[in-house]
């Protein structure tokens, strides 16, 4: 039988019966945890929505790029993430943002091209 801490974890993380947690072993337990969490992950993961970023723009531009950006399914980021599938640059983008975005190969597009998406 896992201990009190690890059944309070299997009920909090998994949909488990006091009939089906008790037989396990803490090994088992552990499994059956790391398991739901695998899950978990997977279905958060696949409901991220991909995330652009706008640089070079008003804030009536930014506004509307981004309702728009929203509207396409896109989630609008203030800066280059690890997840940014897009950089959209105006005539004034932020030349730190480029080069951040060329180092991890972020596509970068003008307003024009998004628009097009």
């Amino acid at each position: 039988m896992p201990s009190p801490k690890l059944i309070q974890i299997l009920k909090s993380k998994t949909l488990l019966s006091d009939e089906e947690i008790i037989p396990l072993s803490d090994s088992e337990a552990w499994a059956k945890v790391y398991e739901a969490e695998a899950i978990m992950r997977a279905e958060r993961e696949a409901k991220r929505k991909p995330e652009v970023c706008f640089s070079g723009f008003n804030r009536t531009e930014r506004e509307i790029l981004e309702s728009l950006a929203i509207e396409k399914g896109f989630e609008p980021k203030g800066s280059v993430t690890s997840r940014l599938v897009y950089l959209i640059i105006g005539d004034t983008a932020g030349e730190s943002k480029i080069a951040k975005a060329e180092k991890q190969g972020v596509q970068i597009l003008r307003r024009e091209d998004f628009e097009k998406l």
